[in-house]
């Protein structure tokens, strides 16, 4: 079993819609939190991201095994949502859980 930290980048209308569709196919943890992107990639920015250059995001995020990523990123790409995501896979070497 390789497991793999997914993460998907996408604006913040499209959270939740994008949450459903990785809980559609993994039973997985799946955390989200809410993330400030300063920078100058303005490819995914609305008008007010681009006056400011700071892009209001969501990261989600959840360890599955590196074979489910295809199924997942599948169910992610033709989920109705509005905006581009971004993702990037990170191995992940341990986990645990501490009681």
């Amino acid at each position: 079993m390789t497991d793999t930290l997914l993460t998907l980048y996408c604006a913040t209308a499209d959270t939740e819609m994008l949450v459903d569709a990785v809980r559609v196919v993994t039973r997985v943890p799946v955390h989200v939190r809410s993330e400030d992107v300063h920078g100058r990639d303005f490819d995914d920015a609305d008008t007010a991201e681009l006056v400011t250059a700071t892009l209001k995001r969501a990261a989600i995020s959840c360890v599955v095994e590196r074979a489910a990523i295809d199924v997942i990123l599948r169910s992610v790409d033709t989920a109705r949502r509005q905006f581009p995501v971004r993702w990037h896979l990170t191995p992940v070497s341990a986990q645990g859980r501490l009681a």
